[in-house]
Parts: structure tokens; C-alpha cells; sequence
């Protein structure tokens, strides 16, 4: 007999949420027949405000939650949030941090991402690919507050790329496109202007990347975002942007990623760390 029901699991987190889903998946292992189900997980919420949209859209399709908060407030906010929506809701640690407080009579720190002690480096880089994937593009404001990192620079000046490799060396990288109409978030100027790299090239060299970029997408040779003209407007831009905010520049041109990640890599030990 199979089980037809569509079941939707959602895994909330405020660090990886490696352990919410590996419990979910040796759980879910133990029921064969049931086929029929979707797993959705929200890494790095921290705030109400990132939390709130995640438990309205699991509402509206009746998802069973899984969650791994630590922080008291996020934690009874999403469990108030479920009964009174009637939502199926499980934390997987808190039962374990108030069995280990209450034989100990000491208090868990409530602090996020410390559930992988015995393996930081590994931990370390899962939660800075995890990351750069969430504050790609500029996606998300905050994370120009949180990266270590916060990349700047033009269409095809290899931002997402740079961002992930810096991520596979544990970096949390946050990174934002650079577009003279669209105004520059104000959370740009507020960060340490040590941790902001403004990506640069010549204007032939971006054009190149662009021609074939537009050429894979059919666009035609006429497309105004591969003409030279709009390259060289987008890096006069881009370079009063980066002597305000007193950014360092990176030359992107005719290097390989690894080799722009260890001047970044060097550059950000010397002043930072």
C-alpha cells in the first residue's frame, strides 16, 4: 500500500541547518512508502523579519516545520506562530538543551552555529557557501553588515565567481553588481570600507566577456550592454564609487580566480585580522 499524501518539510535554521536536515532524512529513511514529499531548507535566519515570510509561505501550504533555533525570542516566535496556524512544529535541539540545563543547572549560550565543534573547518566552509549563495547579487542588504568580504563591481567582472571561491576558503562573502541608474544601498557606505574590493578591468577587456555573453543569449551584436560606450560609463562609475567609499581595487583582467582570491586573501589577513 503507498501513501499518496503530498507531505512539505520545511528546515529552519539560524546557522547551516545541517543538523535539522540530516535528523529530518534518517527520519524520513525509516518511512519507504512515503514518496510523496518536498524538502525545503532556509539556512541563516537570524531575525524576525527573515523568519516572518518563511513561516507565512509554510502556512499557506500547510508544511510540517523542523527547526534548529537556538535564539529563545526566534524559537518562541515560530512555535506561537505554528499553534496558532495550527502547523506541525518540532525543534530538534531545544528538548536537548533543556534536558542537558536542567542536569547541569547552567544555562545554554543561545548562541548560533556552534553545533560542530569537532569539525570547525568543514562547518566553517559549508556556512560560507551557504552564504555567499544568500547575499549574492545583492539579494540581501544584511549581508554587507555580516561578510567578511563584500565584493563591488560590474556586469562580467567575475563578482560570483571570486565569491565562491572565497567561500571554499571559509571567507563569507557578500557581493553586489555595480549600475549607475540603481542606486547604492546605504548599508555599502556604513561597512568597514576595509573589507570592500571594487572589482576593475579595461573596457575592451569587459566588453569581450560581454559580446560573448550576449552572443549565448541571442541578443544580437547591437545590444547596448556589450557597447563600448556603456562599458566605459559603468567603470567611471564604478570607480568614483570606489575612491568614495575608499574601497581597495582589484584588477580583474587576463587572472585567474585563484590568483585574485590570494591578492584578496593577503590583503584582508594584513588589515583585518
Amino acid at each position: 500500500m503507498s501513501v499518496t499524501n503530498s507531505y512539505k518539510f520545511y528546515v529552519i535554521s539560524d546557522s547551516v541547518g545541517e543538523t535539522a536536515l540530516r535528523a529530518t532524512n534518517a527520519a524520513l529513511a525509516q518511512f519507504p512508502k512515503l514518496t510523496n514529499i518536498s524538502l525545503k531548507r532556509f539556512p541563516f535566519i537570524n531575525t524576525r523579519y527573515e523568519l516572518k515570510p518563511i513561516l507565512e509561505e509554510a502556512a499557506k501550504v500547510n508544511a510540517i516545520l523542523i527547526t534548529t533555533l537556538v535564539d529563545e525570542g526566534l524559537e518562541n516566535y515560530a512555535s506561537e506562530f505554528s499553534k496558532k496556524n495550527g502547523l506541525d512544529y518540532h525543534n530538534v535541539i531545544h528538548p536537548i538543551l533543556d534536558l542537558i540545563s536542567q542536569k547541569t543547572n547552567m544555562t545554554a549560550t543561545e548562541k548560533s552555529g556552534t553545533l560542530h565543534r569537532l569539525d570547525d573547518h568543514y562547518f566553517d566552509r559549508i556556512q560560507a557557501i551557504e552564504f555567499a549563495v544568500k547575499y549574492d547579487d545583492g539579494k540581501n542588504r544584511k549581508g554587507f553588515e555580516l561578510a567578511d568580504i563584500v565584493l563591488l563591481g560590474v556586469s562580467r567582472s567575475s563578482k560570483t565567481p571570486l565569491s565562491m571561491y572565497l567561500a571554499n576558503k571559509s571567507y563569507k562573502v557578500a557581493n553586489l553588481p555595480i549600475f549607475p541608474e540603481v542606486h547604492i544601498p546605504d548599508e555599502i557606505y556604513q561597512a568597514d570600507s576595509r573589507r570592500i574590493y571594487g572589482l576593475i578591468a579595461s573596457p575592451l577587456y569587459i566588453q569581450n566577456i560581454r559580446k560573448k555573453r550576449v552572443e549565448m543569449m541571442g541578443l544580437g551584436e547591437k545590444a547596448t550592454y556589450s557597447s563600448l560606450e556603456r562599458v566605459k560609463q559603468e567603470l567611471m562609475f564604478a570607480d568614483d564609487l570606489y575612491h568614495q567609499l575608499g574601497a581597495t581595487v582589484i584588477n580583474v583582467e587576463n587572472q585567474s580566480i585563484e590568483e585574485l582570491s590570494e591578492q584578496i586573501i593577503g590583503h584582508y589577513n594584513r588589515l583585518i585580522q
